[in-house]
């Protein structure tokens, strides 16, 4: 069984300009719902505007052309420009499936 990692790259405003949670609060949500899965070995939101980007120059690159939140599954950028726990889920499965 292989371990997987979930990043999610996102900046300290609402995710829908409306008043609503952080991208940072949403992000930690989705890490509650995908304790489902113990798979998911690390988890862990970053904030685009810190240094610890310095960390991911690979993601520094896609940043202009993605939308935040940036959700990354083993190091590959999945889906941007919200949060969806049902995709995200069923990416983590598809990758399961693929490693057994």
């Amino acid at each position: 069984m292989k371990d997987v990692e979930v990043l999610v790259f996102g900046a300290n405003v609402p995710t829908c300009g409306c008043g609503a949670k952080s991208m940072r609060e949403e992000a930690w949500e989705l890490k509650a719902l995908l304790e489902k899965f113990v798979e998911v070995k690390n988890f862990n939101y970053v904030d685009v505007k810190t240094e610890e980007m310095k960390e991911y120059p690979e993601i520094v690159k896609v940043l202009p052309e993605v939308r935040l939140p940036l959700t990354v599954i083993n190091g590959k950028p999945k889906f941007h420009g919200g949060f969806s726990f049902d995709m995200i889920a069923g990416a983590i499965s598809e990758l399961l499936q693929e490693n057994k």
